[in-house]
């Protein structure tokens, strides 16, 4: 028996998205939350509705489902665990609760096969007839809150758009969303064993949730307050009152513009590259304060308070399966893009954190951080990470798996060579005492950082005499510009973002490179750079940089020629799997209820899905060639739209998804070691732990490998600490 579910609520709690919503287990407990109605429906029967204003007994069959353990399917099924765990279950007596290993997602396996989310756009995307009632959702949305107090009414209470005839549009409303669950549950794959433990094990770190320093950021919030008056204050001063605040971006391009300054966006990138250009002092003022009161600072310490629940941990703030390679997305107050450059040092932020705590007169400790520190936002921006703390009696691990997208790389592509050089990096040399040799703040190694070793190449250095500064620009620039095919373009946008001119290497390349790079560099500058827009001082030691990375990687760019190879003849021949990358890698494709998915096939046996795949005929550089297309979710706008990949974008969906089943395994591994995994972010894993147990032990679960996974180097580092911080 499958049982499909789904409520509709009401509650003074602000639900939903926005800046001041609180989180799905916040609103479940809120004790203004309340259930309108439900409808439910068992296997194919037709769907049941119950309502707490008509109805006064609890419909037997469903409480028995329950009880006896049947499962239980739900679109965005969290919402429908906390609601029946904490809102439900007060006011029905003896409901027996529900285990979330009961419960089935239709939201969570489309986003598995790279369908929308929304329950709407995942229906529209498997051609199912299902049509949004649009009428009923405005109705949902207008019930779920309160509404303003009419005339004779008292405007201290609360009062509702509710009546006999909202109540039953309400609830065929509901019903149809049941009908529409269960018609997508009928139409896509269900969870394999090891994804539907992945999502059980996603929710409860999620319930889990992390301990937040509330203090400091109430703390922080007041000392924010007094900057931002101050910031109103000298802005209205600056203008002779013609902007009031630093959000009146309208009054500011007026005001650049009467002091002989065009400005025709003030978003950050805009701002960031204004303050850089010649402007008269009080223009160049204005914009620094829309800069500093602009930063992460401002809108984070909002979120951890208002998401931060009476027990003091923040939860929700993950979402399973956010990306399409299948890793998390950030949710709430997005712990996935907490500021990782440039600000205060840890121990600095410690310092303000302490400070902020410590003293009761904000004015005063405005000055002090201005003064000792930074300006207030980027100070407080650096301490966003601290907020976030070890529980009494616990410890906070942490530890990052070291580049491990590059690994992944080279051991799908077979680069012998650097997969050496990546495990003579990870052994420590050890003195006669078997103790590991301090050296500049880590240990000695085996072998040089695979950074250096990319930088040396193009510098004709040692990796051992490359830099920090040599590294990043010359190291760590193209390995993560050309891993993926990319050219040119790619290189200069990466080096972009670390404030790289190539021009000012190009005589250093042409003396450290083959002769051979730099005459091909100079033909294809005639073939095709010429007409890319770019400088030739720019242009042609990218393009060297790039030739010569290729010819050091054979492995990995064959992967991307053979990856395109393998894919079209998949859509040519479906229900055939194509390998390639010595066989840890395969395409795919097939018809699920109607529609062409393109499937790749990783080394762990999980599949990544690209729905209404096709193949169409285009002209690229004179030529005719099949290129690849499919239906997605764009990553900015959230549309559902058409695409197209090629082999390196193919080839990079297998690297990034394959380095994430690398954490989902390191993660499986720490949990049972028993730690308690609160953070995912990027290539990181964080956890509290009992004080006695050692990094280590933490490290040692997130580097036991899979069986899938062996010949792959993998390293991970981190820290024990009472607060979150980026060393």
């Amino acid at each position: 028996m499958k049982l499909h579910l789904d409520f509709e609520t009401r509650s003074t709690a602000p639900f939903g998205r926005g800046k001041d919503t609180v989180s799905g287990y916040q609103y479940a407990n809120d004790p203004t939350t309340e259930v309108l109605c439900l409808y439910y429906a068992v296997d194919a029967e037709a769907p049941v509705g119950w309502t707490p204003f008509r109805d006064s007994a609890f419909p037997s069959d469903l409480f028995y489902a329950v009880k006896d353990k049947e499962i239980v399917c739900a679109h965005n099924a969290g919402f429908e665990y906390v609601i029946w765990n904490y809102c439900l279950r007060k006011y029905v007596e003896g409901l027996p609760g529900l285990p979330f290993e009961q419960m089935d997602c239709t939201a969570a396996r489309a986003a598995v096969m790279a369908l929308p989310r929304s329950l709407e756009q995942a229906c529209k995307a498997m051609k199912l007839d299902v049509e949004k009632d649009m009428a009923g959702n405005r109705l949902m949305l207008q019930m779920a809150k309160p509404r303003k107090a009419r005339k004779g009414e008292d405007p201290n209470e609360t009062h509702w758009f509710f009546d006999e005839d909202r109540l039953t549009r309400l609830m065929n409303y509901c019903k149809d969303d049941v009908l529409a669950e269960r018609a997508l549950d009928n139409a896509i794959r269900p969870l394999t064993k090891k994804q539907r433990e992945l999502w059980i094990r996603d929710h409860y770190c999620n319930m889990r949730g992390v301990q937040v320093d509330i203090d400091f950021v109430r703390k922080a919030k007041t000392v924010m307050g007094v900057v931002e008056r101050r910031y109103c204050d000298e802005l209205a001063e600056l203008t002779e009152y013609k902007v009031n605040a630093p959000t009146e971006v309208a009054g500011m391009k007026e005001w650049a513009g009467s002091r002989g300054i065009e400005v025709e966006a003030l978003d950050k990138t805009s701002v960031a590259n204004l303050v850089k250009t010649d402007l008269p002092e009080d223009v160049r003022r204005v914009l620094t304060i829309r800069q500093e009161a602009g930063k992460s600072s401002v809108a984070k310490l909002d979120r951890y308070m208002t998401l931060t629940h009476e027990d003091g941990r923040m939860r929700e703030n993950f979402l399973f399966h956010g990306a399409a390679t299948g890793r998390d997305a950030g949710k709430g107050a997005q712990l996935q893009n907490l500021p990782s450059r440039g600000g205060l040092k840890y121990t600095k932020a410690q310092q303000v954190i302490d400070l902020v705590t410590e003293n009761d007169d904000p004015e005063w400790t405005a000055d002090f951080i201005d003064l000792t520190y930074s300006s207030v936002p980027e100070a407080f921006s650096s301490c966003l990470r601290g907020c976030i703390v070890a529980p009494p009696g616990k410890k906070m691990f942490v530890a990052d798996y070291s580049n491990i997208e590059g690994r992944v790389a080279a051991w799908l592509g077979g680069e012998k060579w650097k997969l050496q050089a990546f495990r003579d990096y990870d052994t420590l040399v050890l003195d006669e005492n078997g103790q590991p040799i301090p050296e500049k703040g880590d240990f000695k190694r085996k072998g040089p950082d695979l950074y250096k070793v990319t930088a040396g190449q193009i510098l004709g250095l040692s990796a051992y005499d490359v830099d920090g500064t040599q590294r990043n620009i010359m190291g760590k620039v193209p390995e993560l510009a050309l891993g993926f095919g990319g050219g040119v373009g790619a290189f200069q946008s990466m080096a972009s973002n670390f404030g790289v001119r190539m021009a000012d290497y190009w005589d250093t390349i042409q003396s450290a490179l083959d002769q051979e790079f730099i005459d091909k560099a100079y033909v294809n500058w005639d073939r095709f750079g010429s007409s890319s827009g770019i400088n030739d001082n720019e242009w042609l030691p990218s393009e060297a940089v790039k030739l010569a990375w290729r010819a050091r990687h054979p492995g990995i760019a064959a992967c991307w020629y053979d990856a395109e190879e393998a894919a079209v003849k998949a859509l040519k021949n479906p229900g055939t799997w194509y390998k390639f990358a010595d066989g840890k890698c395969a395409f795919g494709s097939a018809d699920i209820s109607g529609v062409n998915f393109l499937i790749s096939r990783l080394p762990s046996g999980r599949k990544v899905y690209k729905a209404h795949a096709r193949l169409r005929p285009v002209k690229k550089f004179g030529k005719t060639r099949e290129q690849i297309q499919y239906m997605g979710v764009d990553s900015v706008t959230r549309q559902w739209v058409r695409m197209s990949t090629y082999g390196g974008d193919l080839f990079q969906t297998f690297v990034q998804a394959g380095a994430g089943d690398i954490m989902f395994n390191g993660w499986e591994n720490v949990e049972k070691d028993d730690f308690q995994v609160i953070l995912r972010v990027h290539d990181e894993i964080g956890a509290e732990g009992e004080p006695d147990r050692s990094l280590d032990d933490f490290i040692a679960g997130m580097e036991r490998l899979p069986s899938w996974a062996e010949g792959l180097p993998v390293s991970a580092a981190g820290y024990v600490a009472d607060r979150y911080r980026k060393d």
